[in-house]
């Protein structure tokens, strides 16, 4: 789950609040959040327990009747009053260093194919490695942290010295500047945790070199989770003129450049982007990048009045819905955007659709993109859907989880 999206959380009714004297170091769930936890649910709210929680810290969870769950954090500040940890042996509460330093030691044994010198992976996704709160994005010899939680707040000391030294990292670094904090009582900050300060970083992804810069790039600087859809787009380029929309540093252009795209254009607003877009072009030797710094609507609209096509086209827009309150006008842009796409493509051209908000769940996007077919004199067919990559895995139990959607289609004639 990307760190900068606030959980939505399990529909439910209206309860009664949680009353008695707090309990330090034990959280007791009541009767229909026991269900809840049994069942692989996650975040719990105030109400969903039968006390109130005192503190921000690591504790042991009973369920309605006693009988031990697991562990897990709380936070008195956020409306996730509780957040699992899953199990743990014996009864007392671990240390912290014990606790970090075993899930942590976990989460990168389940990456070990991903810890080349200069592979990039997420190294820990939050709660699929049962750590919320904690995110860790590794560049090489750079690791990059993002914390939306009081307690792994308070417990760096533990964290940063462990990975440091298990991951013999060069730098470690706090992208805080996420606004979910705030809902922590966190303030937003970018600061350098260990080491020595590195601006920019080369990372490698299947034989392509990527620039990342970890201090000011999106994210924590680079877009990790789209490497299946790269390499899709790889695999479809060969001769094919390609239209990368939303491009940011043209992680999409220069893999449809690797897999032979006779020629692509990368589309975004940030001219620093682009300069990176052309500075790993000129790296990986690559020719046929035409950049084009505009807003995407204004760029597709203006498009209409060109007889221009285009064989590939990667759609990969920021989140639009990043509450549930925006879906409806969210669902409008993505609409209208991949409508316009469509229309640009080539007799057989492809179409890669992505979104990246968790509030947009895999059907209603579908469902979207059919709409946005509707009425146009070709058919379009799905050819595959892929989500993120194996280091960002999704729960069954979590569909908030599976936040990146991506539809391969294809214009039929």
């Amino acid at each position: 789950m990307r760190p900068d999206k606030r959980p939505r959380g399990p529909r439910r009714p209206e309860s009664t609040p949680p009353s008695g004297p707090p309990t330090p170091g034990l959280a007791q769930l009541n009767e229909r959040a026991t269900s809840l936890w049994r069942r692989g649910q996650a975040w719990f709210y105030a109400d969903d327990l039968m006390r109130p929680v005192h503190a921000a810290e690591l504790v042991r969870v009973v369920d309605a009747e006693g009988r031990p769950c697991g562990l897990a954090v709380t936070s008195p500040a956020s409306k996730l009053a509780l957040r699992a940890c899953g199990p743990w042996d014996g009864d007392a509460i671990p240390d912290r260093e014990a606790f970090f330093s075993t899930r942590l030691a976990a989460a990168i044994e389940r990456r070990a194919g991903m810890l080349g010198p200069r592979d990039g992976a997420r190294l820990v996704h939050g709660e699929a490695d049962d750590l919320p709160g904690l995110v860790v994005d590794r560049y090489g010899s750079v690791l990059v942290l993002q914390v939306t939680s009081q307690f792994v707040e308070s417990s760096l000391d533990a964290i940063v010295p462990f990975l440091a030294e298990r991951l013999d990292a060069e730098t470690v670094i706090a992208r805080n500047d996420v606004a979910v904090r705030k809902l922590e009582g966190l303030p937003q900050e970018v600061r350098l945790l260990h080491g020595a300060r590195k601006e920019q970083v080369e990372i490698d992804e299947n034989g392509l070199a990527h620039l990342v810069e970890p201090f000011t790039g999106h994210k924590t600087g680079f877009y990790l989770d789209q490497r299946p859809a790269r390499a899709m787009v790889r695999e479809l380029s060969k001769g094919r003129s390609v239209l990368d929309l939303f491009s940011y540093q043209g992680a999409f252009s220069l893999s449809a450049l690797k897999g032979g795209a006779s020629s692509a254009t990368a589309v975004d607003q940030s001219a620093r982007a682009l300069e990176l877009a052309q500075l790993g072009a000129q790296k990986n030797g690559l020719t046929g990048l035409t950049t084009e710094r505009a807003n995407v609507f204004d760029y597709l609209r203006s498009l209409r009045e060109t007889d221009r096509r285009f064989d590939l086209i990667v759609l990969d827009p920021p989140a639009f819905a990043k509450s549930r309150r925006e879906l409806d006008g969210a669902l409008r842009g993505y609409r209208d955007l991949n409508r316009q796409a469509m229309r640009l493509l080539a007799p057989h051209g492809w179409l890669v659709t992505c979104s990246c908000s968790h509030h947009m769940t895999p059907p209603m996007f579908e469902d979207m993109a059919r709409q946005a077919s509707g009425g146009l004199p070709f058919k379009m067919a799905l050819h595959q859907r892929i989500g993120a990559g194996s280091d960002h895995p999704v729960w069954l139990s979590m569909p908030e989880s599976e936040y990146l959607k991506t539809l391969v289609l294809r214009r039929m004639d």
